[in-house]
């Protein structure tokens, strides 16, 4: 059985919505969050529970990168989507790693607005920022 490293993992945006990925850059954490809207009504049929369409968010943390490269986004590229209300393209797929089967793939598409931005700096630590992107539209999670 193969585990996969979180070091493995990346998040790829297009900040222009299209389908030009760059990997989002010195990425120290992240999570994809999924979760549908439910309602209830209890009777004396019993309850019934309806079920909305599914979102996702990604929340991510990383280190600002004085130089990145032309396949890395930025804290700058993101802080001008979200100042510019841009729709942005988001892609976490499973990263390929020796050994893993496909039962542990998995993938997450959608486009989404950066709903938070968060510069963080101490004078004895890295630069580093954290935001979420929220998913607008249609998900897509086709391995």
């Amino acid at each position: 059985m193969a585990q996969v490293l979180g070091s493995n993992q990346n998040i790829d945006i297009d900040v222009a919505g299209g389908s030009s990925y760059k990997t989002l850059v010195c990425l120290s954490s992240s999570s994809v969050n999924t979760s549908a809207d439910s309602t209830q009504d209890k009777t004396n049929c019993g309850i019934f529970t309806a079920i909305g369409d599914a979102s996702m968010s990604i929340d991510f943390s990383a280190v600002c990168e004085t130089a990145p490269t032309v396949s890395q986004v930025s804290y700058s590229s993101l802080l001008t989507a979200m100042t510019s209300k841009t729709l942005v393209n988001i892609k976490v797929a499973n990263p390929v790693v020796s050994g893993s089967s496909i039962g542990a793939a998995y993938y997450h598409q959608f486009l989404g607005y950066i709903t938070s931005l968060k510069l963080d700096q101490t004078s004895t630590d890295f630069i580093k920022f954290s935001g979420t992107i929220a998913s607008s539209g249609t998900l897509d999670i086709t391995v």
